[in-house]
């Protein structure tokens, strides 16, 4: 009965679909969530930036970017995932897609392109102390919610095994 109604909210969805994070699509999202391993991922440690303005980069995953686009780098996280990043410094929030790899500094759990960096308010800052969601967890969840990408109640309960962590 769960895969009916999320077929029903992606074929709902996709036909009302916006642009999400600079790149990612609602459509996007959807299918991400509709992968088996919806599991909860909370990583905390520190994020940093790459890439010099109007610059085109290639990365691990073979495509072209530019530096300017939202995106970000991951040694953990597949390619193609979805996370919400929240700068704890100062609060803001982003949803990038992982695409390519890094950071290979120690403590660093992210590598943000300039243009996610830019939105999250770190340009000067260049390494922030972040916390980083995947779209398992139902805080994650709840932004999309909050971004008005969702008024089905049967999406929030595709995240599994999961508790609304501290902010």
């Amino acid at each position: 009965m769960r895969k009916f109604w999320l077929i029903v909210a992606v074929v709902f969805f996709v036909s009302f679909s916006r642009a999400f994070a600079g790149e990612a699509t609602v459509d996007d999202i959807l299918k991400s969530l509709s992968n088996e391993n919806n599991t909860c991922q909370i990583q905390k440690g520190y994020a940093s930036w790459y890439g010099l303005p109007d610059s085109f980069m290639q990365t691990a995953n073979g495509n072209t970017y530019n530096s300017d686009e939202i995106f970000a780098a991951s040694k953990t996280l597949p390619f193609g995932s979805k996370i919400l990043v929240k700068n704890l410094y100062n609060g803001k929030e982003l949803f990038v897609e992982i695409v390519d790899r890094g950071p290979y500094v120690k403590g660093r759990i992210l590598d943000l392109s300039r243009g996610a960096a830019k939105e999250l308010g770190m340009i000067d800052a260049g390494v922030v102390p972040v916390k980083i969601y995947t779209l398992g967890c139902e805080y994650a969840l709840n932004k999309l919610k909050d971004m008005n990408f969702y008024s089905n109640s049967e999406l929030s309960s595709t995240a599994s095994n999961t508790t609304t962590p501290q902010n």
